[in-house]
């Protein structure tokens, strides 16, 4: 993370590693560590105090997305307007507007 020039690294222990988001909002949710959510999960969580945001002037580098599909394939018109969907979408979200 990093603010004003300023950069740290958390090295946590880990306990359990899962790589499903919907699975790592919920463990969160119970009380199962510190987690790196991007805004758009978090947001009414942390309207409603479920979650508290911790490191708040700190930024972090962005988290990647991939779209999975056969490099085999053909991708079809529908594949690719889904992922021009998904990709404006997530730019907004990381842009802070919906």
């Amino acid at each position: 993370m990093h603010r004003d020039g300023e950069s740290h690294g958390i090295n946590g222990h880990t306990i359990v590693e899962i790589d499903d988001g919907n699975t790592y909002l919920t463990a969160g949710l119970v009380g199962l560590g510190v987690q790196w959510l991007p805004e758009y999960m978090a947001k009414k969580h942390l309207e409603n105090g479920a979650l508290v945001q911790l490191f708040k002037d700190w930024k972090f580098e962005p988290m990647p997305l991939y779209v999975a599909y056969s490099p085999n394939r053909y991708a079809s018109k529908q594949l690719r307007v889904f992922i021009e969907w998904v990709t404006e979408l997530m730019a907004q979200h990381a842009q802070g507007t919906e």
